[in-house]
């Protein structure tokens, strides 16, 4: 028995004009009683919804790279469509290796898309994606509602125009993955979502903000790099969920939340000048949240173009039984490192965040940060009376 089929043993043509619908949901049918595996030769594959079966894996050798969509391309075949990929309550998917561009086609269609709405039984999606990139879609690159047990590695969400993943779910490993120019956040969610490890990720230029964690509780968000998010790299917030139990609509308070260890750059690219979205992190109406260990930098656009940005490191109002220490802040922010709003209930500590702000003779210095102006004055007081009006 062969290890896969293809598309093409059903009729796929694969050039980008033809509609391989038929033979994509033919091949998926087959693997589901057979090999459990479809595997797509090079080409562009026109197809309307492709609805996934369980144990069945979509596979292709990965080729996408930043600024192109590769040699194995799945695209839409009507903006009419919801989506292009429908994992809802298909246990134990993989896909690999694909690129899937919406090629910005209809309104608010996705790339992946998972519901819990008609889930029949109590267990695990088990969901894998690796080596994948979700670009061009007028919704969100990956829509997982209700997704339960997720795993996503080395893969790309970008251009996108709403998130790059959204998640309503929990139980999810999410690691070593691009989230790049999106509309809204690179990743996260407004509702109730949990125990997520979120680890070696690059996320940047997205334009609400790099994560959001609206009703998030229990995530780890460790070794990530954050740069020229529009708003704040990081927003932690409460949100309105929906109780199907009890049928009623409360607020969810997001709690128990690590962030450590990461790299956060230049975020609050066009954020209102001292708004709350004005800042490298924002953290309001939560419990329970570590800061710790990170490093803040404000810096300008590629090109050194645009405005030195955020104006504050951190923002946090309406806490409880939160730290925020021992972060590395330098430069840090351009007015403030932690803009403390209060209101806070038991035991919030806020100490030990070294840096410091950008001096108001450097704020309109072209580049009065890099290591020339360190080394030359021999550490932090880059920006000297001799350095203020430097053009390098």
């Amino acid at each position: 028995m062969d290890y896969f089929v293809t598309p093409q043993q059903f009729g796929a043509i694969a050039d980008g004009i033809n509609d391989d619908t038929a033979a994509i949901r033919k091949a998926i049918d087959v693997a589901f009683e057979t090999t459990g595996c479809v595997y797509f030769p090079r080409g562009i594959y026109r197809t309307d919804v492709i609805r996934l079966r369980p144990e069945v894996a979509l596979k292709s050798e990965p080729s996408w790279s930043y600024a192109r969509d590769g040699k194995t391309v799945i695209v839409p075949l009507s903006e009419n469509q919801e989506c292009l990929i429908d994992a809802s309550n298909a246990i134990g998917v993989t896909l690999s290796g694909l690129c899937f561009s919406g090629k910005d086609m209809g309104e608010n269609m996705h790339g992946l898309f998972m519901s819990r709405e008609n889930k029949t039984e109590p267990v695990e999606h088990s969901l894998r994606i690796d080596e994948c990139l979700f670009c061009h879609f007028t919704g969100n690159g990956m829509h997982l509602s209700g997704a339960w047990a997720v795993s996503m590695r080395h893969s790309q969400c970008r251009d996108n125009a709403g998130y790059g993943c959204y998640l309503d779910g929990c139980d999810a490993f999410i690691c070593d993955n691009w989230f790049s120019t999106n509309g809204k956040a690179g990743f996260g969610g407004d509702t109730w979502n949990s125990a997520v490890n979120f680890t070696s990720n690059r996320i940047e230029w997205n334009r609400e903000c790099g994560v959001r964690l609206c009703g998030s509780m229990r995530f780890n968000l460790t070794g990530n790099y954050f740069d020229r998010s529009f708003g704040p790299a990081i927003i932690i917030d409460s949100a309105p969920n929906y109780h199907k139990r009890l049928k009623m609509t409360h607020t969810v308070m997001p709690y128990a939340i690590t962030i450590t260890g990461n790299t956060i750059v230049r975020s609050g690219k066009t954020a209102e000048p001292d708004s709350d979205m004005d800042c490298h992190i924002l953290l309001k109406n939560s419990a329970g949240i570590t800061i710790t260990g990170n490093t803040f930098n404000v810096w300008k656009d590629d090109g050194r173009n645009g405005r030195i940005s955020p104006n504050y490191g951190i923002i946090t109002e309406k806490c409880s039984h939160c730290v925020i220490a021992n972060n590395a802040m330098l430069p840090g922010a351009v007015k403030q490192l932690i803009l403390d709003k209060g209101g806070h209930g038991d035991e919030v500590v806020i100490k030990d965040n070294v840096g410091d702000v950008v001096p108001e003779k450097a704020r309109n210095v072209q580049d009065p940060f890099t290591p020339v102006h360190f080394m030359s004055e021999g550490g932090a007081p880059w920006y000297s009376e001799k350095l203020a009006g430097e053009n390098r």
